[in-house]
């Protein structure tokens, strides 16, 4: 089994797009099982009609509960938290003081330092991690609770989910969709992946973000390739990242022109009863350079490494 990472340093390069028709040409090409790691906002589950969702929940760390029946009020609580978590009790309720659950960071110092034992510690429900069908073969992704700050593990619980699939079936290809950016999730998507495709596009933030992308998978001792999106919106832009690519000895995969069916293939693949047919039928310049990147992954014996 084959792990491709597909990242882009920033959103809005066509990443998920790019993702979308890999992943139905690697189901055309020895079975694939996908993986959506941005867990903030994934997108690829309604693109590829994800169905029969089966999730499971992802706990979060813990939060502190003062009971006020037995709070003293006598404030070593509040001496102790650095979050500024522990609050005075709201006109009305009983004991001195209360938990503000969006601000406690589950250190557990306000519980170990409360003298009459008032403060106990509740497991917390972060988000979940799920399985589905999709069109183009299983597809797993998470949800990650609006507060939460346990991407990086999530995205490791996604990619955990997905590799038992695939090893279960047999599948060829692993082919994860990352989140944007270099932080935690991004580490977590691209870790120990056979290849990372990194798609950018002919601008300032673009190169700078993939020059960022491809230090980072180099530390992480990950091979880059490099797919150039819009290819044709700026001239100049594309040169610039041509001689990065050769200035850095990396592969440039191919240059996808700018397609305004590519803008809504996306949205035809998520309403459409059958996603793969919807996507078959797009013949369009962009869809096909797109293709034509897959079929030189799906037949190279070893990418080069950037």
């Amino acid at each position: 089994m084959r792990t491709i990472a597909v990242a882009s340093g920033k959103g809005g390069t066509g990443k998920t797009t790019v993702t979308a028709l890999f992943a139905h040409e690697a189901a055309a090409s020895g079975g694939a099982v996908l993986a959506d790691c941005d867990v903030e906002a994934a997108n690829l589950p309604i693109a590829l009609g994800a169905r029969e969702p089966r999730c499971s929940p992802f706990a979060g760390g813990v939060t502190a509960e003062i009971d006020p029946r037995t709070c003293s009020a006598c404030g070593a609580c509040v001496d102790a938290c650095r979050f500024g978590a522990v609050l005075p009790a709201s006109a009305g309720e009983q004991g001195g003081y209360r938990v503000d659950a969006w601000a406690c960071e589950g250190c557990t110092a306000c519980a170990r330092v409360c003298p009459s034992g008032a403060i106990a510690l509740h497991p917390s429900r972060a988000g979940e991690a799920c399985i589905a069908g999709s069109a183009a073969g299983p597809i797993a992704y998470g949800a990650l609770r609006p507060g939460e700050d346990l991407s990086g593990k999530l995205v490791t619980e996604v990619r955990l989910l997905a590799r038992e699939h695939a090893e279960t079936t047999g599948a060829a290809y692993l082919v994860i969709d990352g989140p944007p950016g270099t932080g935690c999730p991004v580490i977590a998507a691209i870790s120990n992946a056979d290849l990372l495709v990194a798609v950018t596009e002919p601008s300032m933030s673009g190169e700078h973000d993939l020059v960022r992308l491809v230090g980072l998978a180099r530390r992480l001792d990950v091979p880059v390739a490099v797919v150039l999106n819009k290819a044709d919106l700026s001239a100049s832009g594309a040169a610039r990242l041509r001689a990065l690519c050769d200035r850095e000895q990396l592969t440039l995969l191919g240059e996808v022109p700018f397609d305004a069916e590519l803008a809504t293939m996306l949205a035809r693949m998520a309403d459409s009863a059958d996603p793969a047919a919807a996507t078959a039928a797009v013949r369009s310049p962009g869809a096909e350079a797109i293709r034509a990147v897959w079929r030189r992954l799906a037949t190279a014996h070893a990418p080069s490494v950037g």
